[in-house]
């Protein structure tokens, strides 16, 4: 979707049937790519263990497809 006065683009995202306006998907796509970020600190991965390469993993491919469209990353 595109914000007509700014130009921006955000993805669309539909959570349970409701798709989230401009600023929910732009929201979304900010709190993923903050989380990834926080994942380069070795303490916070260290208190994940295993779930922070998971955690990297999966929210890599959906950040590539909001960023990408289409499907996850390869």
């Amino acid at each position: 979707m595109k914000d007509e006065a700014s130009g921006w683009v955000e993805p669309d995202i539909t959570i349970n049937g409701r798709t989230l306006s401009f600023a929910e998907a732009m929201a979304v796509r900010v709190a993923i790519g903050s989380f990834r970020i926080s994942l380069s600190d070795p303490e916070m991965r260290r208190q994940l263990g295993p779930l922070a390469t998971n955690y990297d993993h999966h929210l890599a491919a959906v950040e590539y497809t909001m960023l990408r469209g289409g499907s996850s990353a390869p």
